[in-house]
């Protein structure tokens, strides 16, 4: 059986920024990593989700302004 196409749509997508950090420990100051950006948004993020587990799909995406231009 042959999966149907899947489209995600995100009207209103995001830039998810996170970072990392080597150890946490409780009254340490916590020396992170360099900010790293990604998109995101619910269909964005479903979309990934589905690539993880071996599907494929497309996101569609309304893009603008700030975010639009990163």
């Amino acid at each position: 059986m042959t999966q149907s196409p899947i489209l995600t749509v995100t009207l209103n997508p995001a830039l998810d920024v996170s970072t990392g950090a080597d150890h946490v420990e409780p009254d340490v100051k916590l020396r992170c990593d360099a900010p790293v950006t990604d998109p995101g948004g619910g269909g964005i993020n479903v979309s990934r989700a589905i690539a993880v587990m071996d599907g494929e799909s497309t996101a569609f995406v309304a893009l603008g302004g700030t975010t639009g231009r990163h």
